[in-house]
């Protein structure tokens, strides 16, 4: 697999993409998975500026019995492992040198779909462990903006490529996916965490 380094900062925040992670038989079998599975997203009620709405995405997350992982107020039941989400897993979990336990699924329908500036919630996560991003369907932009500095990374967050934020990335940056008008097909984008089960 060929990975290369977006981000290797002093401050210990590690950032690698690995644009063919999935093969084009393993990304065509999960995009039919969790396709199926679609009637189980739904929109998670955000507050933003003071008042309560849908947000700009569908979700649904999978994981092992009994976790949870909360953000933005929200703390979702998971759905059991399907087989090809597990097989996904698995790898990745080869890659990053820790099991993950936890899949939230964000499916953003068309280009219309985002979700903006923030930093991944740590605290019910174990620590030291990484958090991977799976990227299925529509080729979307992927921007990352450092807390202080200011510095800015993109990178094009192809169908298949995996992405991993490592170290103290979510210290010290934060990151978004913006809008793209004229975008009409779909994409999945499953990130991967190791969630502690005393959380």
């Amino acid at each position: 697999m060929s990975q290369v380094r977006i981000i290797d900062d002093s401050d210990g925040a590690i950032v690698e993409y690995a644009s063919e992670f999935l093969a084009a038989g393993d990304r065509s079998a999960l995009l039919a998975e969790l396709t199926q599975a679609r009637d189980r997203f739904d929109r998670d009620r955000v507050l933003m500026y003071g008042k309560t709405i849908d947000a700009p995405r569908m979700v649904c997350a999978f994981g092992d019995d009994g976790l949870h992982y909360r953000y933005a107020g929200v703390d979702r039941t998971t759905h059991p492992w399907p087989p090809h989400l597990r097989g996904a897993r698995d790898r990745i979990a080869a890659v990053c040198g820790h099991p993950f336990n936890y899949a939230l699924v964000n499916l953003y329908q068309t280009g219309d779909d985002y979700i903006g500036w923030h930093a991944d919630k740590v605290s019910d996560l174990v620590p030291g462990s990484s958090i991977a991003s799976l990227s299925l369907g529509a080729a979307r932009p992927f921007q990352l903006r450092h807390k202080s500095s200011g510095a800015a990374h993109e990178v094009m967050l192809a169908s298949g490529s995996l992405l991993v934020m490592r170290g103290t990335c979510q210290q010290f940056y934060k990151h978004s996916l913006p809008r793209r008008r004229g975008v009409t097909e779909p994409r999945f984008n499953i990130t991967f965490r190791h969630v502690r089960s005393d959380g």
